[in-house]
């Protein structure tokens, strides 16, 4: 049954895709975008296949499903209850704790939202992984779609190249593929950006501004970490889109006021205090136990020096790591491939 179901949804689907205007502004082949789509879906069914297999023992993608299902008996069974309970907190801090990991309302929250998506298509996919991911993956392909649309302004005559940098690099589409925050970030960031870019370019409209501020809004719940560092970035591009001062000037001067203020404010304020935000993340990050892919990491200290300190080792983890060497697992080879190909 199952098969003859995902069969089904993923017909209709693709149907839908083909007929969507925003996609089809894209001006690309109706076989093109089907078989960007197929991709996205074959990797969405890669990415549940690898995780259900090997790691059994309960991975985020799965158990999210299965969250799922335990979400669509509330729904069933007790609808006010799964309309509501989304808003009520179970800590004695209640709403406090916004950048907290552990014991935090809004922590849940990000999980919270995707469950109860989950419970809703439950309805339709009985509970069935991938069933599920095509609906996951179906909103995902806007995310990809708003992508093209920004380079292609910018890169009109480097088409094939800006395909493959907006739909099919490996590690981008594999993990934006899935059941998980990842997929619903990375469409929420690119949506915003499309917003933000258009509006830049043609004008702001009432459509890019909701856009832009319903897609900063569930980043902000669901990843704020990522809304924040976006800031900086978002302001810089604003200036260089309204003064003349040079591109590269401007984001160097906008980061260098940043940095200062990560400086300045715990002296106005302790409160305003990022760096200790930051330092107690990897604290939780560390509770939750060594993982078989870890890469060893020094202890940040809760201080702007702290994280001055550390920045060396945070973009050489963060754009050169996996090593071709560090081979705990077979997948990090692939990577390690995928960034020296990059290189």
């Amino acid at each position: 049954m199952y098969y003859l179901l995902f069969t089904f949804y993923l017909a209709i689907v693709c149907l839908v895709i083909n007929r969507n205007r925003f996609i089809k502004s894209t001006v690309l082949t109706d076989a093109a975008i089907i078989s960007l789509f197929l991709v996205k879906i074959s990797a969405g069914i890669l990415i549940g296949w690898m995780f259900g297999k090997f790691y059994p023992q309960g991975n985020d993608l799965w158990d999210l499903n299965d969250y799922g299902i335990q979400e669509y008996q509330v729904l069933v069974n007790d609808p006010i209850t799964f309309f509501t309970d989304i808003f009520n907190s179970g800590y004695t801090n209640d709403k406090e704790g916004f950048f907290q990991s552990t014991g935090s309302f809004w922590n849940d929250l990000e999980n919270n939202i995707l469950i109860k998506f989950l419970g809703f298509c439950n309805i339709f996919s009985r509970g069935n992984y991938y069933i599920n991911s095509i609906f996951f993956n179906f909103l995902g392909f806007f995310g990809h779609v708003a992508l093209y649309k920004i380079f292609i302004q910018i890169y009109a005559d480097k088409k094939p190249a800006v395909i493959a940098g907006c739909f099919l690099l490996p590690s981008a589409l594999f993990f934006s593929s899935g059941i998980s925050k990842d997929n619903i970030i990375f469409t929420l960031l690119c949506i915003f950006c499309y917003a933000v870019f258009f509006s830049l370019k043609n004008g702001f409209t009432k459509k890019r501004i909701c856009l832009a501020i319903v897609s900063f809004t569930g980043i902000l719940l669901i990843r704020n970490y990522v809304a924040i560092i976006m800031i900086p970035g978002l302001i810089a591009w604003w200036l260089c889109s309204r003064f003349s001062f040079g591109k590269l000037k401007t984001f160097t001067i906008t980061y260098f006021i940043t940095a200062a203020l990560l400086v300045l404010l715990p002296i106005i304020h302790p409160s305003l205090n990022a760096a200790k935000v930051i330092a107690q993340k990897q604290q939780d990050f560390f509770a939750l136990g060594k993982a078989n892919t870890q890469i060893a990491t020094d202890t940040l200290s809760a201080t702007a020096l702290g994280l001055l300190e550390n920045a060396p080792q945070a973009i050489n983890h963060g754009f050169l790591r996996p090593y071709i060497w560090e081979h705990n697992a077979a997948f990090s080879i692939v990577q390690a491939l995928e960034i020296i190909g990059y290189l």
